[in-house]
């Protein structure tokens, strides 16, 4: 206070920490963010963090509590220094994690294979939180906001390449765990079985067909995820040059797979 004037000085205007990102898809309205700000500074104002889209948040394993990020690799492979980066960019974002070292059950076609009944363990496992699956050999690079408080039974990429259309890219999937969810991982693991003689039909292209015949008959609800959460760091880098990625995969296999 000025004892000449006795009048209080104004207070210096403090902006609010949401920016609007410039593609308004999947965003978060700026009320939402600015309760989660206050609910999580609440709990823990020193550890802060911020998202790409310009968002600060405080505590993120406060705000991401019911999910757990879940992977596997073989160990003894090149995969081991895939995970290490995995994990360190999660750590960073005081995220949970379960990433799990596993032998080789055959070739690198099997072992890709063998996700689904991972992740049936995994949801055994973490019975009473949600997951999210995400290929070893990918990267966090801030909050994966998006899964916050997310409805539906299965959220993951369909894209359309000049290759193939509408491929169902299982790089990074959310799972609820529920019993809906579980069969159709079984279902998975059914179709992954019956094509091991057939080397050509990737894992992915067998989860997309397992959702394609049981969706109707479980009632699934599923969500495609928004490219920056399954960001191949390449080709998808072409096709939306003003997306940030959440979660950038680097496909190493392309370098791997007779790593197993």
């Amino acid at each position: 206070i000025n004892k000449k004037t006795k009048h209080r000085m104004p207070r210096r205007r403090i902006p609010k920490v949401f920016i609007k990102p410039k593609n308004s898809r999947d965003t978060i309205q700026s009320t939402t963010v600015n309760k989660i700000n206050r609910q999580a500074s609440a709990a823990n104002p020193d550890k802060n963090t911020q998202n790409v889209h310009g968002e600060f948040f405080s505590e993120s394993s406060h705000m991401m509590k019911g999910i757990v990020f879940v992977a596997y690799y073989t160990f003894n492979t090149p995969y081991e220094a895939e995970a290490a980066k995995l994990k360190a960019s999660l750590k960073k974002l005081n995220l949970f994690y379960d990433i799990v070292p596993i032998a080789s059950v055959g070739n690198w076609q099997d072992n890709t294979r063998f996700k689904a009944k991972f992740l049936q363990q995994m949801l055994v496992k973490h019975k009473d939180k949600n997951l999210v699956y995400i290929d070893v050999d990918a990267i966090v690079h801030s909050i994966p906001i998006h899964f916050k408080d997310y409805t539906c039974d299965v959220g993951l990429r369909y894209q359309d390449f000049r290759w193939r259309k509408n491929e169902c890219l299982s790089g990074t999937i959310f799972l609820a765990n529920n019993d809906r969810v579980m069969k159709l991982c079984e279902a998975w693991e059914k179709i992954n079985v019956k094509e091991r003689a057939n080397r050509n039909n990737l894992e992915q292209w067998n989860l997309g067909s397992a959702i394609a015949s049981m969706k109707s008959e479980l009632n699934l609800n599923v969500k495609n995820l928004p490219p920056e959460y399954t960001f191949i760091f390449d080709s998808m880098k072409v096709m939306y040059p003003g997306v940030k990625p959440v979660i950038e995969h680097f496909q190493a296999s392309r370098q791997n797979r007779g790593n197993a």
